[in-house]
């Protein structure tokens, strides 16, 4: 089944966006992308391109950070756990009703959105660095097999180990890239990811690179936490229309 060409154009301008908002903060292709794409392509391929995107986005962000050896160390605990977790996701997502899919996405962006701005300072206490990225790490396998996108659950973690940047924008490219691996494969497994979608997702990676570059260097012009609030605001709204749009 072949894509219409506006489509494609749709997709581009997507993943260019979300690419934008993962240079400038280091996290947010997918939170970005799922909650765009739903209104262009249906939910099931949606969740497939980000799927694709994922992996290779932060190969990229692992080399940048380049803390491999302290990224890894902070990272493997929540790798864990996630890994156990994404088939039993991708398994409701091949299932669930696309209404049904819709308000949980929806639901989850706003959630994301509101804990932003209440902006909550984490904090794990000493010891429980480990139990708790596995927790967490179970968590995030079973949100992101369901919705492509469990960034949220990933940067609260990493957040609360009060990390130096490099060693933070490392471990998160360690765990985003280890989910991209692991949501594939689940997809393909149970259905959802499927040849047709290769093109498409390839496709994307490139917009999203250059998205990624231009982000980086409008967040050293632009004050983050102006570009963080514009952002939230614009993901708040989109997740209110997915909420709508899965109600009526």
């Amino acid at each position: 089944m072949g894509v219409e060409l506006s489509v494609v154009a749709a997709i581009v301008g997507v993943y260019l966006i979300a690419g934008l908002v993962k240079g400038a903060t280091g996290f947010g292709l997918p939170v970005v992308a799922v909650t765009l794409l739903p209104f262009v392509v249906p939910v099931e391929m949606a969740l497939a391109l980000n799927a694709v995107v994922i992996f290779a986005t932060n190969i990229q962000q692992i080399r940048q950070g380049g803390a491999i050896r302290e990224g890894l160390a902070a990272a493997w605990p929540m790798m864990l756990g996630m890994t156990l977790t994404v088939p039993v996701g991708a398994l409701f997502a091949r299932g669930i009703s696309e209404q049904m899919l819709m308000t949980i996405l929806g639901v989850f962006v706003l959630l994301f959105v509101i804990s932003n701005f209440l902006n909550p300072a984490l904090k794990i206490p000493a010891g429980w660095a480990r139990r708790m990225g596995f927790g967490m790490g179970l968590a995030s396998g079973i949100v992101g097999g369901l919705t492509s996108a469990p960034g949220p659950i990933f940067v609260m973690y990493v957040v609360a180990l009060h990390l130096a940047r490099p060693v933070f924008m490392t471990a998160l490219g360690f765990i985003m890239a280890l989910f991209g691996l692991a949501v594939s494969g689940s997809y393909i497994w149970v259905g959802v990811l499927r040849w047709e979608h290769a093109g498409p997702g390839l496709m994307s990676f490139i917009p999203a690179l250059i998205g990624m570059w231009l982000g980086n260097r409008w967040a050293k012009r632009l004050p983050l936490e102006t570009f963080r609030r514009i952002v939230l605001v614009l993901l708040g709204v989109l997740a209110c229309l997915l909420i709508r749009r899965a109600l009526t």
